[in-house]
């Protein structure tokens, strides 16, 4: 198995919703509402993801495993506003089971960090539903630090929490050295 990321073009707006419609099914279910998942609407999401690939503010990856679109991640403007002073955000990454704990979360997010330190970006977060608790190890494992949690809603995906990850490599402290004692 020798999965490639690509960049997406307009023409793969239906396959990066299709695979949306696939990672959802097994991620959310039980946390959002069965409706939210059972009525997709495969042409809405098609077109925003259109309109998203269009956007060059927005980088859209597909995780191909040959023919066989397995994930995807996306990153640019935060989708639905502002986020702090954070200008780069993280909107999405999600690999179908069978793909998960492969390492793949870790190229993408290597692809980002490195997005951003050839363009001076410090920082970037991303969103997670509070309840989505491999997705929160994984973003902890990553370095995120939850910046803020917005949970207790009647609609358990409205639940948000951000995490925020530092680009900028920390300089290595000298290390001390101790005295010997005569």
């Amino acid at each position: 198995m020798s999965v490639e990321f690509r960049r997406a073009s307009p023409e793969d707006a239906r396959l990066l919703a299709e695979t949306r419609r696939r990672a959802w099914d097994t991620t959310y279910r039980g946390i959002y509402p069965d409706a939210m998942i059972d009525e997709y609407d495969l042409e809405a999401h098609t077109a925003r993801d259109a309109a998203r690939i269009a956007d060059p503010a927005n980088a859209v990856f597909l995780a191909m495993d040959g023919a066989e679109c397995v994930g995807y991640f996306t990153y640019g403007p935060y989708t639905y506003g502002r986020y702090k002073d954070f200008a780069l955000c993280l909107n999405s990454l999600y690999f179908l089971p069978g793909y998960r704990r492969m390492g793949l979360g870790r190229r993408a997010f290597a692809q980002l960090t490195e997005f951003c330190r050839e363009r001076g970006i410090e920082k970037f977060f991303c969103g997670c539903n509070c309840h989505n608790l491999p997705a929160q190890a994984f973003y902890r494992a990553m370095g995120g630090v939850v910046g803020a949690v917005h949970g207790g809603h009647a609609d358990r995906a409205e639940d948000q929490m951000y995490f925020e990850f530092q680009t900028v490599k920390k300089p290595a402290q000298p290390k001390v050295s101790e005295g010997r004692k005569v």
